[in-house]
Protein backbone atom coordinates (compact mmCIF):
# COMPACT_ATOMS: atom_id res chain seq x y z
CA UNK A 1 0.00 0.00 0.00
CA UNK A 2 1.38 3.41 -0.92
CA UNK A 3 1.70 6.41 1.37
CA UNK A 4 -1.17 8.87 0.96
CA UNK A 5 -0.55 12.54 0.28
CA UNK A 6 -3.07 15.26 1.12
CA UNK A 7 -2.99 19.05 0.73
CA UNK A 8 -4.12 21.61 3.30
CA UNK A 9 -4.60 25.27 2.40
CA UNK A 10 -2.95 27.30 5.17
CA UNK A 11 -0.24 29.88 5.81
CA UNK A 12 2.06 27.42 7.60
CA UNK A 13 2.34 24.17 9.53
CA UNK A 14 2.28 26.27 12.69
CA UNK A 15 -1.12 27.71 11.70
CA UNK A 16 -2.48 24.20 11.18
CA UNK A 17 -1.13 23.04 14.56
CA UNK A 18 -2.72 26.05 16.30
CA UNK A 19 -6.10 25.28 14.74
CA UNK A 20 -5.81 21.63 15.76
CA UNK A 21 -4.90 22.65 19.32
CA UNK A 22 -8.06 24.81 19.41
CA UNK A 23 -10.17 21.80 18.41
CA UNK A 24 -10.93 23.13 14.91
CA UNK A 25 -11.73 20.77 12.04
CA UNK A 26 -9.12 20.92 9.28
CA UNK A 27 -10.13 19.82 5.80
CA UNK A 28 -7.57 18.36 3.44
CA UNK A 29 -7.78 17.48 -0.23
CA UNK A 30 -6.56 14.26 -1.74
CA UNK A 31 -5.80 14.48 -5.47
CA UNK A 32 -5.61 11.57 -7.88
CA UNK A 33 -6.18 10.98 -11.58
CA UNK A 34 -9.95 10.89 -11.06
CA UNK A 35 -10.19 14.31 -9.36
CA UNK A 36 -10.04 15.45 -5.76
CA UNK A 37 -11.71 14.40 -2.53
CA UNK A 38 -12.09 16.42 0.68
CA UNK A 39 -11.21 14.54 3.87
CA UNK A 40 -11.01 15.71 7.48
CA UNK A 41 -7.37 15.75 8.49
CA UNK A 42 -7.93 13.97 11.81
CA UNK A 43 -9.37 10.98 9.88
CA UNK A 44 -6.12 10.40 7.99
CA UNK A 45 -4.00 7.37 8.92
CA UNK A 46 -0.67 7.95 10.65
CA UNK A 47 2.15 8.34 8.15
CA UNK A 48 0.12 10.37 5.65
CA UNK A 49 2.17 13.14 4.03
CA UNK A 50 0.50 16.53 4.60
CA UNK A 51 1.55 19.28 2.17
CA UNK A 52 0.76 22.92 3.01
CA UNK A 53 -0.10 25.30 0.18
CA UNK A 54 -1.42 28.80 -0.43
CA UNK A 55 -1.15 29.08 -4.22
CA UNK A 56 -2.61 27.05 -7.05
CA UNK A 57 -0.94 26.84 -10.48
CA UNK A 58 -2.68 25.26 -13.48
CA UNK A 59 -5.34 23.85 -11.16
CA UNK A 60 -2.82 22.12 -8.88
CA UNK A 61 -1.73 23.19 -5.39
CA UNK A 62 1.88 24.37 -5.06
CA UNK A 63 3.26 22.95 -1.80
CA UNK A 64 5.48 25.23 0.26
CA UNK A 65 6.10 22.86 3.16
CA UNK A 66 5.16 19.37 4.20
CA UNK A 67 5.24 16.96 7.10
CA UNK A 68 4.05 13.53 8.19
CA UNK A 69 0.73 13.19 10.02
CA UNK A 70 1.08 11.61 13.45
CA UNK A 71 -2.27 12.57 14.98
CA UNK A 72 -0.60 13.82 18.19
CA UNK A 73 -1.83 17.42 17.86
CA UNK A 74 -5.54 16.56 17.78
CA UNK A 75 -7.39 17.92 20.80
Amino acid sequence: MSIQTVYVKAKSKKAINELLADGQTIWSKKYDMYGSESIQLHNMPKGTVVKVYEKVACGNPVAKSYGTWTGKKVA
